[in-house]
């Protein structure tokens, strides 16, 4: 049973305010204030509803406040206040854009489009469907916070061009950004918007901030972490000018974007949308549910048909991902003739190799079988030295020989079939539980959402630590590459990360950071790497690497390390 519209709006309203409050607050008041309401709205709650649906309300509330306490957060907002007191100080030159609201309106419309499936289910759906409410809700809450964060770079962003300080700054109500321009990569320009690339719900694998407000030629500077696009006036002066901060020269010619709805962009756009709405706005997957209950589908009939579309979407996995990416193939050259080498020494001499531009250290393998195997490295991992590349290009080919991302599709198959097959046969007794003992139920259905990571992320780690062994002996240096390429992959990531707090966050007010992934952390974060993540803690992997013991050795040292290592340090001896 769902609360009805009111009550679920007002925990809402109830969770935003306190988010919004985090961030404007002093610490000490907004703290007092927000353990006065959650304790007051929980003992109403538990009151005047059952235990489950009381959870049900407090999750969303839960939800609701973490994404807007990040959307108002207390450094971002001092950041924007350091840099308009900074401009009230030195001389600057505005970077006017000109604002055009059917950008804007593009944006939301894309966005309607791709959510449309679930925000039907979440309105016409039947109540007994309150868990897949449940997650529609939670995934409408980022959609709703990213629509914000557009809006307000939309409605208030201004930039500046400080030219003693060799700086661009902009003023955003929720993305205020500081770049000491020499930090600037790369200087491009593009003929005009691309959405299938800069609307959130169309990619992955990238970090693009979009301050566009036109659809005129776009501005693109590229950062550590982070990829700026404008929309300027004066772009071919702007790209000019800013291209004199570059380290090397770059002549780059204008690239050009096709519109849209373009013959030659038709392939493009029906696979960006296929994944927009299979993965990022699950819209797929519960309108068809939606559709399916309203023609009164038989439930096994049900079944079959949301299982089929799901193996149909394993099958084209490589297709949507690469789509998401924005990857391009990798057809010849120096990389190309390195990859083809791994590839052949792996035993998958027909798997491709691609491209994504993106300011992320990361390289993933896609496909479910060999013959359709793909290995997508990022632009930002090709700066890394040469062996490192085909460190990272080894691993994923044992990926893609060991068939590994079908494994972790099936291992998630197993689970949800289990679970359907117990609710399909037990339903009765489960209703009964409903009626009769909620809070019970309630911890049952916690609980198995609770092992599914878990054992996703025993899976997906088995895999990981495999490909580093057998990865290594697909590389000359064996080992010590590998281990290299791990520790340059990791800290030139973190590097960027760093950047990017700096230009966006106060240094008074910067998050805490953790150790560097190649240090052994406090338990608490070998906890949530070694039981919660799909890669083991980086530090482990390189020790692995490093320790030049035998297969049998290390699986038993993997198995018993990820519980080892998940204690507190005062409870064992320290490894």
């Amino acid at each position: 049973m769902v609360p009805n519209f009111l009550v679920i709006g007002t925990i809402l309203f109830l969770g935003i305010s306190l988010g919004i409050l985090s961030g404007i607050l002093p610490k000490k008041i907004n703290l007092i204030v927000e353990v006065a309401i959650v304790i007051g709205v929980t003992i109403y709650l538990f009151v005047s509803y059952s235990f489950g649906e009381a959870m049900l309300l407090i999750s969303l509330g839960a939800a609701s406040y973490a994404e807007f306490a990040q959307l108002f957060e207390r450094g971002k907002r001092i950041k924007r206040q350091e840099i308009m007191g900074f401009l009230a100080t030195v001389e600057y030159v505005e970077i006017k854009q000109k604002r055009e609201m059917k950008r804007l309106l593009m944006d939301y419309t894309i966005t309607l489009f791709v959510s449309f499936g679930a925000i039907s289910f979440l309105l016409f759906g039947p109540e007994t469907y309150a868990v897949i409410k449940l997650f529609i809700g939670f995934m409408l809450i980022s959609i709703v916070v990213q629509s914000i964060i557009r809006l307000g770079n939309f409605g208030t962003t201004s930039i500046y061009f400080i030219p003693k300080d060799e700086r661009i700054v902009i003023v955003s109500r929720f993305q205020s950004r500081d770049y000491p321009l020499h930090d600037v990569k790369d200087v491009t320009v593009e003929t005009s918007v691309d959405l299938l690339k800069l609307h959130p719900m169309f990619s992955f694998l990238s970090s693009n901030l979009d301050f566009t407000q036109s659809f005129q030629k776009v501005l693109k500077l590229t950062f550590p972490g982070e990829i700026l696009y404008l929309t300027p006036i004066e772009v071919e002066k702007w790209s000019h000018q800013l291209r004199a901060f570059l380290p090397t020269a770059n002549l780059e010619e204008e690239k050009k974007v096709l519109p849209l709805w373009h013959s030659s962009n038709l392939k493009r756009l029906f696979w960006k949308g296929y994944f927009a709405i299979t993965i990022k706005g699950i819209s797929g997957y519960t309108g068809l549910l939606l559709l399916l209950i309203w023609l009164d589908v038989p439930i096994v009939a049900m079944i079959i048909t949301i299982v089929g579309w799901w193996l149909l979407n394993l099958y084209v996995s490589d297709k949507v991902l690469r789509a998401g990416s924005d990857a391009i193939p990798v057809l010849d050259g120096d990389l190309y003739e390195r990859a083809k080498k791994i590839f052949a020494k792996a035993g998958i001499p027909n798997a491709k190799l691609y491209i994504s531009e993106s300011p992320i250290y990361n390289g993933l393998a896609t496909g479910m079988n060999i013959g359709s195997g793909t290995v997508i490295l990022t632009s930002a991992t090709l700066q890394l030295p040469s062996d490192s590349v085909d460190a990272i290009l080894a691993h994923e080919a044992v990926h893609v020989k060991k068939r590994d991302v079908l494994t972790i599709q099936l291992t998630r198959l197993l689970y949800i079939g289990m679970l359907a097959t117990v609710v399909y046969f037990l339903f009765d007794e489960l209703k009964w539980l409903a009626e009769n003992h909620g809070v019970l139920l309630f911890v049952i259905v916690y609980g198995i959402m609770f092992a599914f990571p878990l054992l996703l992320s025993f899976v997906s780690q088995w895999t990981e630590v495999r490909a580093d062994y057998l990865g290594a002996g697909l590389l000359p240096n064996g080992r010590r590459q590998l281990a290299q390429g791990l520790i340059d992959l990791t800290i030139n990531q973190e590097k960027d990360v760093d950047k990017s707090m700096e230009y966006q966050f106060s240094n008074q007010q910067m998050p805490t950071a953790k150790k560097s992934g190649v240090e052994r952390d406090t338990w608490g974060w070998r906890f949530l790497e070694f039981q919660f993540l799909p890669h083991p803690p980086m530090y482990w992997r390189i020790h692995s690497l490093n320790s030049y013991k035998d297969w049998t050795t290390i699986r038993k040292d993997w198995l018993k390390d990820r519980w080892k290592e998940s204690i507190p340090d005062r409870f064992r001896k320290r490894v």
